[in-house]
């Protein structure tokens, strides 16, 4: 009796297992093949905010730029930009469908939100496009991302992992990993679907603030430093 109720639990199992493998398999397809160009284009629909900050006629300028989905990234590129500027110096902010060239500028800051644990790929197409540019100038980056909701030095080096794309065309001064902000109602429904269900993000916004100006204000004497140095 119990062998038997064993091989009819193992049938169960491999059914489920059966039915499942293809139901994962489908949906991630169905977030690369329809949410990520979705996505792409509510981003492009969004409106996203462009700032300068600091004296225009300064001698030294900054640009901070940022690729988001859902405007978090946005935020804490507008934060990072606004602390540089606290010290003097001129800072634009801009996504990056605004950035037409990087003349002008001393120092950039590239920052991303982290999709499908890398990068977004305007960003890492826009730094391919620009090595030659961005390799005779100071350069930093930043990634907002959950997986750095439980801080510890594991998540850090994974997070820090999701830039080795970038790193290989330009290597940053420094780089900067903080937790992001995760709303359901801003993901597409298979998107919400897999972060909710089967990867088990929960929502909130788990940002910190005074980590993010910390860096920013730790970040400005790095820039200049190697900028002198040239």
């Amino acid at each position: 009796m119990e062998n038997a109720l064993s091989k009819k639990d193992a049938t169960v199992k491999n059914c489920r297992n059966n039915y499942l493998l293809p139901l994962l398999f489908l949906i991630s397809f169905s977030a690369t093949v329809l949410i990520m160009p979705a996505a792409a284009r509510a981003t492009a629909d969004m409106e996203l905010p462009e700032t300068s900050y600091g004296m225009e006629n300064t001698a030294f300028k900054i640009l901070v730029v940022y690729a988001t989905r859902a405007g978090s990234t946005a935020e804490v590129a507008d934060a990072i930009g606004k602390k540089l500027a606290q010290s003097g110096v001129a800072v634009d902010v801009k996504p990056l469908r605004n950035v037409q060239t990087l003349n002008g500028y001393q120092a950039v800051v590239l920052g991303s939100a982290i999709r499908r644990c890398a990068v977004l790929p305007e960003l890492t197409d826009f730094v391919k496009t620009y090595k030659d540019e961005l390799s005779k100038i100071p350069t930093a980056d930043f990634i907002v991302c959950m997986i750095v909701r439980e801080d510890t030095e594991k998540n850090r080096k994974t997070a820090v992992s999701y830039l080795d794309p970038l790193r290989a065309e330009v290597v940053p001064v420094d780089t900067g990993i903080f937790a992001g902000k995760l709303d359901y109602s801003k993901l597409g429904f298979i998107d919400a679907i897999i972060i909710k269900y089967f990867i088990g993000t929960p929502e909130g916004d788990l940002r910190d603030w005074q980590k993010i100006n910390d860096w920013a204000a730790d970040l400005l004497p790095k820039l200049q430093n190697i900028n002198k140095a040239k």
